[in-house]
């Protein structure tokens, strides 16, 4: 569900590529509410670098005409590039409907452009955010977010306390290490960070930049580890370079099936 006429995409006109990928996901201890709903997955939208205004307001129509019951959010809402500080990144989420409402964690660059107004701008924008710590939704649908990785202050153990056991549970980690550090829950890790790097070359190749430049093993796409499992977003916005090469901007769409 996406077109393009070069592959060099920089969303300053009109939107670059958007990609929808979707996804069905098997989730245990799923009620009957929940069986076949759908969420929709956004990442690292960086607002305010790169004049992508047109590629936002490509998102929120898209998003919207796929009527999910969730919109999860996972971090880097607005760049910390001094350009165009002040992009009215609130207009842009308070556009977004979802049945079942809207919630978000944070990632670096909501640090680094500083945590108070982060959280304004979440609390602004009617997206409930996660900040280490868990929810139960109507009918038995847990929904967790930590804190950034690396530079938050991230702590897994309070965020994951009082999950339940007998059923898989939604983690919001910005950054994909968290795989790596509780292969033992069931749960469905909500990533993004990478960006898939970008930029995709020959060489060096996504996961050599990925891991050299973010400390990162997970570049896009599905991973497991024991009983966890995880898809990373390449996100909506750019950063440090204004443009996408061979990596489209990504809309994840997931319909939730009860796993017997």
């Amino acid at each position: 569900m996406s077109t393009t006429l070069i592959p060099v995409d920089t969303g300053r006109r009109s939107p670059y590529m958007l990609e929808i990928s979707t996804h069905d996901v098997l989730m245990h201890g799923l009620s009957d509410y929940w069986h076949g709903k759908t969420f929709v997955h956004l990442s690292d939208i960086h607002a305010g670098y790169g004049g992508t205004a047109p590629v936002f307001d490509e998102a929120v129509r898209q998003v919207n005409a796929l009527q999910p019951d969730l919109i999860l959010l996972t971090g880097d809402y607005l760049d910390d590039h001094p350009q165009n500080f002040d992009f009215p990144l609130k207009d842009v989420l308070l556009r977004l409907e979802a049945k079942e409402g809207i919630y978000g964690s944070f990632g670096n660059h909501d640090h680094r452009r500083g945590i108070v107004g982060s959280r304004r701008l979440l609390e602004q924008s009617h997206v409930i955010r996660l900040e280490n710590e868990n929810v139960e939704l109507p009918h038995g649908l847990f929904l967790a977010g930590v804190d950034d990785l690396w530079e938050g202050r991230p702590d897994h153990i309070r965020t994951l306390a009082g999950l339940p056991a007998d059923r898989t549970s939604i983690v919001l980690s910005h950054h994909p290490a968290l795989i790596e550090w509780i292969p033992e829950r069931d749960v469905l890790i909500l990533s993004g960070h990478t960006h898939g790097a970008q930029i995709a070359l020959p060489f060096p190749s996504p996961a050599l930049v990925v891991k050299l430049h973010l400390r990162c093993n997970q570049v896009a796409g599905w991973y497991e580890n024991g009983r966890a499992r995880q898809y990373v977003n390449r996100g909506l916005g750019v950063t440090g370079r204004p443009f996408r090469y061979r990596c489209p901007a990504e809309i994840g769409v997931f319909r939730m099936l009860r796993a017997e």
